[in-house]
C-alpha cells in the first residue's frame, strides 16, 4: 500500500536498517531516539525535504512505539482515548476554556497516525455526508460552558476555523492549504493568528470519533465552516468531501516559522511584518510569518489604509485569488461574528500549544486572563466588537456602511488600533484598517460599491471564492465526491511552482 507517509522516502541502507528495527524488534529499537533517525535520514539523504521536515516525518513512522516513553497520561492524550488521566481531567472539567476534546483537537505530541490512503478511500465511500451536515447544524446553537457561542451560534466561529485552516495556501509553490488537517499540530496550532481556535477544534471532536476514518479532520474543518455559512444564509453550492489527513504538522513547516521556511520562503525584510517588502523573492505569501495574511493594525501596526491594501493585494495575489474575489472573502467573512480584545494585560490570550504542553503540570492552551477568560472576557486578536448589526445573518451590510459611514481611528479595550463610527462612536460595529483598505484602494472599492448595491453579485462572488480557498492545496482522495456541482479540476490539481521569480506576480502598486 502507498501512503503519504511513505512517498517522501527512498530507503538508504542505514535507515532501512534503523526503519526494520522499529518495525521487527521495537525493544532493540528502543535506544534508537528520533534525532538519531533523524541524523541518519540526514547523512544517507534518504528524506527528500529539510532535516527538520524529516525529523517529524521519521517520528510518524516510530508512531505508536513512541508511547512507551510518554508519561501515562499522555498515551490517552495523543491518541484520543479515554482512560488516560490527563484527558480524565479534561471531560471531568468542562470548565471555562477547557472543553472536552481539547487534546484530540490539538494533539499534545507532534503526531496522530492518519489512515492508510486506500483505506480512507473506502471509509470515505460509506461517509454519510447529510447526517455529518444535521449533526454540524445542530452543534451551532448548543452553546457549552467550556467555550460558550457568540451571540448563540459558534457559526462564526466555525467559519474562522475554516478560513485560517484553508488560508494558508500559496500559489508560489503550492504549500498548504485544509487538506492534511494539520491545523491540529505545530507550526500552525501555535500562530498567534489561530489564538482559541483549537476550542473549535475540541468542540468538533465528537462529530469527528462518531464518523471515524471515512470524516477527515481537513473535511471536517472546512464543513463546519462551510455548513455554518449556508446556515446564516449564504448560498454556497458545493461542499466536497476527500481531503487527505496528514499524521503531523511537517508539511506545514515551510509555512514557518521554522528553519525549512526560512530556506525555501524567507521574510524579506529583518522585520517580521514587512515580509513582502520584495515579494518576487520569497514564495512566502504572508506579511507577517504566524499571521494568515496581513496585520490588521495596518502596516507594522500603523493604521495606513492605502499601504494596508498594497500588501493585501500581494499576499491575496500569491494565494491565487483576484481583486474581485479579495473583496468578496473579506467582507463576506467579515459579515459574521465580531473580534475579541476584552481587556489589556499582557499576554491576555494565554500560552499557545507549544509552550502550554511544556508546563509542569500541563496547561491546556490560551487559558485567557481576560476576567473569566470566556464569552464577554474572550481574547483573540486583541480588537473588540461586531462588523455587522447581524452578527449570525447573511448581508451586505459591511459593504453598506463603509460606504456611508466616516471611520475614525481609536484604540479599543485590547489596547490596539481599530475604527469606529465617528459620528455614533458609541456603536459597537467597528473596521479594522485592513476593512479600510477595501475603500482606500480605487480597484478594491468599485466592487465594494458594486456588492453594497447588489447582493446577488454577492452570493455569486462569495460562493465562487470561498469554493476555491477552501478547495486548492494538498492531498484529494480518488474518491472524492461533492454534494452539489464539482468545482474545476483545476482547483484540485496539486500546485507547485506556479509563481517562479520572474514569473507575473501581483504588484504592490
Amino acid at each position: 500500500k502507498s501512503h503519504d507517509r511513505l512517498t517522501s522516502f527512498q530507503m538508504a541502507p542505514k535507515t532501512l536498517v534503523a526503519l526494520l528495527l522499529l518495525a521487527a524488534a521495537p525493544a532493540a529499537a528502543a535506544d534508537l531516539t528520533a534525532d538519531q533517525l533523524a541524523d541518519a535520514a540526514a547523512s544517507d539523504d534518504v528524506c527528500q525535504g529539510s532535516e527538520e521536515q524529516c525529523s517529524l516525518e521519521l517520528r510518524q513512522l516510530r508512531g505508536e512505539r513512541r508511547t512507551a516513553a510518554l508519561r501515562p497520561e499522555d498515551v490517552g492524550l495523543a491518541q484520543g482515548k479515554a482512560g488516560g488521566a490527563g484527558e480524565a481531567r479534561a471531560r471531568a472539567g468542562g470548565s471555562a476554556g477547557r472543553c472536552t476534546g481539547a487534546f484530540r483537537g490539538t494533539p499534545v505530541h507532534s503526531f496522530e497516525k492518519a489512515p492508510w490512503d486506500v483505506d480512507y478511500a473506502t471509509a470515505l465511500k460509506s461517509l454519510d455526508l447529510d447526517a455529518v451536515k444535521a449533526d454540524v447544524e445542530e452543534l451551532l446553537t448548543d452553546s457549552q460552558e467550556c467555550w460558550p457561542a457568540d451571540f448563540g451560534n459558534y457559526g462564526p466561529f466555525f467559519v474562522r476555523l475554516a478560513w485560517h485552516c484553508s488560508g494558508t495556501f500559496r500559489m508560489t509553490d503550492g504549500v498548504g492549504g485544509c487538506a492534511g488537517g494539520r491545523q491540529r499540530f505545530d507550526v500552525e496550532a501555535s500562530w498567534p493568528d489561530n489564538v482559541n481556535l483549537d476550542k473549535a477544534r475540541a468542540l468538533l471532536v465528537p462529530i469527528k470519533e462518531k464518523y471515524g476514518e471515512g470524516l477527515s479532520w481537513g473535511d471536517l474543518f472546512v464543513l463546519a465552516g462551510t455548513q455554518s455559512l449556508r446556515s446564516m444564509g449564504v448560498p454556497i453550492k458545493s461542499f466536497c468531501a476527500g481531503r487527505i489527513d496528514d499524521s503531523s504538522g511537517a508539511k506545514s513547516l515551510p509555512l514557518g516559522p521554522s528553519k525549512i521556511q526560512e530556506k525555501v520562503a524567507p521574510c524579506t525584510s529583518p522585520e517580521n511584518g514587512l515580509c513582502q517588502k520584495n515579494p518576487l523573492e520569497t514564495a512566502l505569501a504572508p506579511t507577517v510569518i504566524g499571521d494568515i495574511y496581513v496585520d490588521p493594525q495596518g502596516p507594522m501596526g500603523v493604521p495606513d489604509p492605502k499601504g494596508s491594501a498594497k500588501e493585501i493585494r500581494i499576499v491575496f495575489g500569491k494565494m491565487g485569488h483576484d481583486d474581485r474575489a479579495t473583496v468578496a472573502l473579506t467582507g463576506g467573512g467579515h459579515a459574521f461574528g465580531k473580534v475579541h480584545g476584552a481587556c489589556n494585560v499582557p499576554d491576555a490570550q494565554g500560552l499557545p500549544p507549544n509552550e502550554a504542553y511544556k508546563q509542569t503540570p500541563r496547561e491546556y492552551p490560551y487559558q485567557g486572563k481576560c476576567g473569566t477568560g470566556v464569552g464577554n472576557d474572550t481574547f483573540s486578536s486583541g480588537f473588540e466588537g461586531p462588523w455587522t448589526s447581524t452578527p449570525t445573518k447573511w448581508s451586505n451590510e459591511y459593504f453598506k456602511y463603509l460606504l456611508q459611514e466616516e471611520w475614525e481611528t481609536h484604540t479599543g479595550p485590547g489596547g490596539k488600533i481599530q475604527w469606529r463610527m465617528a459620528k455614533n462612536p458609541n456603536d459597537k460595529r467597528m473596521r479594522l484598517t485592513a476593512d479600510m483598505a477595501m475603500i482606500a484602494d480605487p480597484e478594491y472599492k468599485k466592487y465594494v460599491i458594486e456588492f453594497a448595491n447588489n447582493m446577488s453579485a454577492l452570493d455569486e462572488a462569495f460562493d465562487l471564492a470561498w469554493t476555491g480557498l477552501t478547495t486548492k492545496g494538498g492531498r484529494w482522495s480518488e474518491n472524492k465526491f461533492c454534494d452539489g456541482p464539482m468545482p474545476p479540476v483545476s482547483l484540485f490539481t496539486p500546485m507547485e511552482n506556479m509563481m517562479l521569480a520572474g514569473d507575473h506576480t501581483p504588484s504592490s502598486a
